[in-house]
């Protein structure tokens, strides 16, 4: 891994930077890839690729709202729809469970040929099982160098043939179809793993802090005036409901709530 110290002074003749370094008091090796965005982006990758598939050989027609039924099956909320005034289509926003569904249980075989869906299947199933490899403490770096570069070779299968032509096969995705985050898992998280072998890269992972984040949003929205006719701001009304909690939790506090009377 290069040095910092290093980076600092000769950027312009480093291979891969353009800029230098903004955080230059930050040692390379504490700045450590995380394990949820990493999950959460390149999931993120793979369903927008499928969905641009559907787009150009599909469309938006009664047949596909049919099919999308097929999520229901898997437990996930799914829908698409034409947005007003255009012709283009949105759809439903995947929250990170949900996205780990799809990867590991959604058919594809409803959308695409069996062939064409086996090798999309192939490669979800692969990031799937460096996703998990990720998460274990005693995964080998080596090992999983190995498989991220199997895995980028699945992902760039080629095309054989020209198109139109019987013998043509279709291949999968292009080198331009990439993102930094399918650069830092092939790359750079062999590297972290070797490192922090000692506690494993699931301790840095940013779960709780996102976790955190939605709770911080919900107690906005429902146990704040949301800065609109009081003198308290949102943020002291967030953190003295965080505080009452607090005091109940520490101090075994039972909180007696008087059942709803229906008048009718």
């Amino acid at each position: 891994m290069e040095n910092i110290d290093q980076l600092k002074i000769g950027w312009k003749k480093t291979k891969g930077h353009k800029n230098p370094p903004i955080f230059d008091m930050i040692p390379l090796t504490n700045w450590i890839p995380d394990k949820l965005h990493i999950m959460l982006h390149i999931t993120d990758r793979l369903w927008s690729l499928v969905l641009n598939e559907i787009r150009s050989t599909i469309g938006l027609n009664d047949d596909i709202h049919n099919k999308i039924h097929e999520m229901k099956k898997i437990g996930v909320k799914f829908e698409f729809w034409l947005i007003q005034g255009s012709t283009n289509w949105s759809h439903t926003s995947l929250m990170g469970p949900d996205k780990l569904k799809v990867l590991k249980n959604f058919n594809l075989e409803v959308f695409f040929p069996i062939e064409c869906a086996r090798k999309i299947r192939h490669l979800w199933n692969g990031f799937s099982e460096l996703h998990t490899l990720l998460c274990e403490k005693n995964t080998n770096s080596n090992e999983f160098q190995k498989k991220a570069f199997e895995w980028l070779k699945i992902f760039l299968t080629p095309s054989i043939g020209k198109i139109k032509q019987p013998n043509y096969v279709k291949g999968l995705y292009f080198p331009d179809d990439l993102t930094p985050y399918i650069h830092v898992l092939i790359y750079h998280i062999p590297e972290f793993l070797e490192i922090h072998q000692k506690f494993g890269l699931k301790i840095f992972s940013c779960s709780p802090i996102e976790k955190k984040n939605h709770q911080q949003i919900m107690k906005y929205f429902r146990k704040t005036m949301k800065d609109g006719g009081c003198k308290k701001s949102a943020v002291v009304e967030i953190l003295e409901s965080e505080n009452r909690a607090l005091f109940y939790m520490t101090n075994h506090t039972q909180i007696n709530k008087t059942k709803q009377i229906n008048i009718h």
